[in-house]
């Protein structure tokens, strides 16, 4: 097998670096094919190469980096080659793919000590109501269908976490380590308080059990809205719809609903929270019907016998259509 003219040489490092042009790529086809003896070891070349530019692309190490240091020995090596010979410096293939081999080492190396470097985390979906403890000792309580992702330890100058679906937390508090909650639309930055987070499809509401929490839109942070205990904010992704709310129905992972002189409109609103189906009051009653107040508790009923007790308590009836109860 002879050497590969310098050439051949340079158009195959241009085509490494993706500087290659079409007339280049040709040329190496052309002198392939004129030399099958070298077809194998440039498919075996390349194929490295690629194979590295894959591995970094799915850590983001710096490839560049990388390169530059095995472009270094090499040139150091053109240049003894140089200095001790008057024969021009050929890079046989054998040298290639030792530079090949260095460079699949180099990133491997940095892959491993760059992941060893990040936090583990852990992601879980509750597949029935599901309480946890983070590392801080937060307490968080899953809805049903609710994935959470955190890391298994709080290393960094912030306590972030991921949301989908809903949740109830407790947050503890930590001095100068803001407790953080991403959604898919929002963000949510508290220092130490208790609070629900229904992250939806169609929208995202925060409600303010105890302390302060700061509601921002995750794309743009200066829009954004300050909740204190008692209240609410529903966000659609354009804007924040605020108000309060009174009673403890929130804390639903103590397994108890409890309404003290709540009135029948927000009683629906979180019957629908809790149960995940719409509950409603018919458009065509008395808007007054809405203002009743009821005293009421409930432990692990079904949402069937709370509708049926809250219309013998207000003297209504309901009925079912589709996936959606109406009282009337």
């Amino acid at each position: 097998m002879q050497e590969l003219p310098n050439h051949i040489i340079d158009t195959l490092l241009k085509k490494l670096h993706g500087t290659s042009t079409k007339a280049d790529d040709k040329l190496i086809a052309d002198w392939m094919s004129n030399h099958p003896a070298d077809q194998d070891h440039i498919h075996q070349f390349l194929d490295t190469w690629k194979q590295t530019d894959e591995w970094a692309a799915e850590n983001t190490f710096d490839t560049t980096f990388a390169w530059s240091k095995v472009n270094d020995r090499i040139t150091l090596n053109n240049e003894f080659a140089n200095n001790t010979s008057n024969k021009t410096f050929r890079m046989r293939p054998l040298l290639k793919l030792i530079a090949a081999a260095a460079i699949v080492s180099f990133i491997f190396s940095g892959w491993w000590l760059f992941n060893k470097s990040r936090p583990a985390f852990n992601t879980i979906t509750a597949t029935a109501d599901q309480h946890l403890t983070l590392s801080d000792g937060t307490k968080v309580w899953l809805r049903k269908g609710a994935s959470i992702s955190f890391p298994k330890e709080f290393t960094d100058n912030k306590r972030k976490i991921q949301l989908s679906g809903e949740a109830f937390f407790d947050v503890k508090t930590v001095a100068d380590q803001p407790f953080l909650i991403e959604t898919k639309k929002g963000l949510i930055t508290v220092l130490g308080t208790s609070f629900l987070v229904n992250a939806g499809a169609k929208g995202e509401r925060v409600a303010v059990v105890t302390g302060k929490i700061r509601f921002a839109d995750r794309n743009d942070p200066q829009k954004s809205c300050i909740l204190s205990a008692h209240e609410e904010a529903l966000f659609s992704g354009e804007t924040f719809d605020k108000k309060t709310f009174t009673g403890t129905n929130l804390q639903w992972q103590e397994e108890e609903l409890s309404f003290g002189g709540i009135r029948l409109k927000e009683i629906v609103e979180s019957l629908t929270i809790y149960y995940s189906t719409a509950v409603k009051i018919d458009s065509t009653q008395e808007s007054g019907i809405g203002e009743i107040a009821i005293t009421a508790s409930f432990n692990k009923e079904s949402l069937i016998q709370v509708v049926d007790e809250l219309t013998k308590l207000t003297g209504l009836h309901y009925r079912q259509k589709q996936d959606t109860i109406i009282l009337y």
